[in-house]
């Protein structure tokens, strides 16, 4: 990788003669002394390692590496396998009860004026590539929350596994990557589109379903009001106000559940379009994710369909509240 000036960046294993330069790095992005609100939009480290530690992490960790242009370090990563775990790890321990073997990087960091440029990323490529036998996690500090590790860690196809709090009190989300599979990508396919299926099934039966209670509904208020109705004035304006409160409900009701099955309906929607990102790096096709990236094609994130479908029954609600109106000043 090239770096602006002309000169390469290069992954190589961390030495001795690395780990000044290493340290220094490290408490450059300590939390510590930090504002927490710029921290967390840069990032930060919450281990304080001293010079000791990453000494001796250069012998015995199986991933420590540095990006390098000429003498400068750029950024370095830290990895091990839960067999090199220290007894004091309380988070990788307890991890490690459930989820069996697996790598964990401990440290990433990259010095503020290479921030932005892919460093963090290619050290990371670096040791994916070479670790395919057990999942790798990560455990992102969430009090502050490290929204730049966070965002960082999506980008790359992490997923979060769950949210720990180990003795120190600060909340980790520990974020998993796993080679994927393919057959287990299909599988989870088909649900995913299944459900967003479903999803759209349902809030079409909702919308049918309140046109039909609607319908019936301004049948009866018309027969109600109409000269076959009540025989008094009075109680046929009565039952008459009854069906518009009646109404006015209904729409309110079913207003709330398009609104809401509206949102299933994209969370549903976006799981497709993830898994549909995933399959497309192994020969898959995006179908419901198709141009969703092109410019002018936002509607595709979001249907306009399923506004009107929304704010239909508000509309209607607003009719009976002027029928009800209507009935009572009469």
């Amino acid at each position: 990788m090239s770096a602006p000036g002309g000169e390469r960046i290069e992954i190589v294993r961390a030495t001795q003669e690395h780990v000044p330069k290493i340290l220094e790095l490290a408490r450059s992005r300590s939390l510590q002394g930090a504002d927490p609100a710029a921290a967390s939009q840069e990032g930060f480290l919450v281990s304080e390692y001293t010079e000791e530690v990453y000494r001796a992490q250069v012998v015995r960790a199986e991933h420590f590496y540095v990006a390098v242009k000429g003498p400068d370090v750029l950024a370095f990563l830290l990895a091990y396998s839960d067999e090199r775990i220290e007894q004091d790890e309380w988070l990788n321990r307890r991890i490690k009860t459930t989820l069996g073997s697996f790598l964990v990087i401990k440290q990433v960091c990259v010095a503020r004026d290479a921030a932005r440029q892919g460093v963090a990323s290619l050290l990371y490529h670096h040791v994916l590539e070479q670790w395919t036998s057990s999942p790798v996690i990560a455990a992102v500090v969430s009090e502050p929350p490290n929204q730049a590790s966070t965002r960082f860690h999506r980008k790359l196809g992490f997923e979060e596994l769950t949210r720990l709090r180990p003795p120190d009190g600060r909340l980790r989300t520990v974020w998993v990557w796993r080679k994927p599979r393919e057959s287990m990508l299909q599988a989870q396919y088909a649900i995913a589109v299944d459900l967003y299926k479903h999803e759209d099934n349902t809030n079409w039966n909702k919308l049918t379903n309140f046109l039909y209670i609607t319908a019936g509904l301004a049948a009866t208020l018309a027969f109600v009001l109409g000269k076959d109705g009540a025989q008094s004035e009075g109680v046929a304006r009565g039952i008459g106000v009854i069906i518009t409160v009646v109404g006015f409900a209904s729409a309110l009701a079913f207003a709330v559940m398009l609104r809401f099955g509206r949102r299933y309906l994209q969370a549903r929607k976006s799981a497709v379009v993830d898994l549909e990102e995933h399959m497309a790096w192994h020969g898959g096709q995006r179908i419901v994710g198709r141009q969703v990236a092109d410019p002018g094609a936002a509607w595709l994130h979001s249907s306009p369909t399923g506004l009107v479908m929304m704010l239909l029954p508000a509309f209607v609600s607003l009719c009976w509240v002027a029928m009800l109106a209507v009935l009572i000043a009469a």
